[in-house]
């Protein structure tokens, strides 16, 4: 996080943990503002990938699960990185701005993830650079998210559905999918404190967990490095959220990926669960089936607190083990989970 930026928020009190906002308030009421008004979350736990060069869309095209030519001025993607096992080390959101691409992935994977894609780069036309510290990246959500976005900041049209993107005021502004609405914002950080004043006043602040418990609840995944190169695209549910793309060229692990679709049945996919714990669940733990089974028969992918002593999590399980209910979270002593339905639907191909 940029040291004047950090300043800035402290200012404002917001508590850093680790480079990134744990909170401003109490999660109860951080919780409440998020179901009542528009809140406010600076993202500063996402790195920002600048890619540039004239061979730039074909390298991106040959190492990423989804069609790079689709990414436009008006139009973001989630795309994966896969192992050549197929399996995804990393999930990225990708989308043009200042006549560059950038990939926005978590801090946490950012750097060994960009080091193995310079690899492949040899002598071809292009640079990659992390350049997360010269643009600011919030989050906005809420019933009325986009007109107060309109509003403080003077932008006469938003995106309307999910992975639409346009450029206003110096703005990268970005609708992702969930309700209620959301968008990212990526610009200057020479403005994010000109932006984050202007919309303080139509919106409420609040910490990380917040935005990642939207995120959770909106079904959308993310690879860390408890989980990274342990599941191909389908059993993370990319194939429903238009990240992978089986109409383009080779990429490494498309065989595998491909094979999943055409010859293969799904065994695991992702899905919406509740725990009912004291304890903090922690990303990659193993979950359980009751029965003699002693295998684990899936990990949490995302975990967050969502009220007292109950967390929201996606978790990847065994399809079949939905049979063997109750689920346990650790080992067959372990919390109970409870399966949510999922705001999309899961009954399409793969399944």
């Amino acid at each position: 996080m940029q040291q004047n930026w950090q300043v800035f928020l402290t200012q404002q009190g917001a508590t850093i943990v680790n480079n990134s906002v744990s909170h401003f308030n109490a999660l109860e009421m951080e919780l409440e503002y998020s179901n009542t008004t528009t809140i406010l979350c600076d993202l500063s736990h996402y790195s920002l990938i600048r890619v540039t060069g004239a061979e730039t869309t074909n390298f991106l095209q040959g190492q990423l699960s989804n069609d790079i030519n689709h990414v436009t001025d008006t139009r973001t993607q989630m795309s994966a990185y896969c192992s050549p096992k197929g399996r995804a080390l990393a999930l990225m959101r990708i989308f043009k701005f200042d006549d560059a691409y950038f990939l926005s992935l978590p801090s946490e994977i950012a750097d060994k993830t960009i080091s193995r894609l310079k690899m492949f780069i040899m002598r071809s036309d292009v640079t990659m650079e992390d350049v997360t510290e010269q643009y600011f990246h919030f989050g906005v959500s809420g019933k009325e998210a986009a007109k107060n976005l309109k509003n403080a900041l003077d932008i006469p049209a938003l995106p309307v559905n999910p992975d639409e993107a346009c450029d206003a005021n110096d703005l990268s502004i970005q609708k992702l999918a969930g309700d209620p609405e959301r968008f990212e914002l990526f610009g200057s950080i020479n403005n994010a404190i000109p932006v984050w004043e202007k919309l303080k006043h139509l919106c409420q602040p609040v910490g990380q967990g917040i935005w990642n418990l939207q995120g959770i609840n909106a079904g959308i995944p993310e690879v860390l490095a408890n989980t990274s190169d342990t599941f191909v695209p389908q059993m993370l549910n990319l194939q429903l959220l238009n990240a992978v793309n089986f109409q383009k060229g080779c990429y490494p692990g498309q065989e595998i990926v491909a094979r999943t679709k055409y010859l293969g049945k799904l065994k695991k996919r992702l899905y919406l669960i509740e725990i009912k714990t004291n304890n903090s669940v922690e990303i990659g733990s193993d979950l359980y089936e009751s029965g003699a089974n002693q295998q684990s028969i899936g990990k949490v992918v995302l975990a967050e607190m969502s009220s007292a002593n109950t967390y929201r999590a996606l978790a990847v399980l065994r399809i079949s083990a939905l049979d063997n209910q109750p689920l346990f979270l650790s080992d067959k002593s372990g919390p109970q989970l409870t399966l949510l339905e999922m705001p999309y639907n899961l009954d399409e191909d793969n399944t």
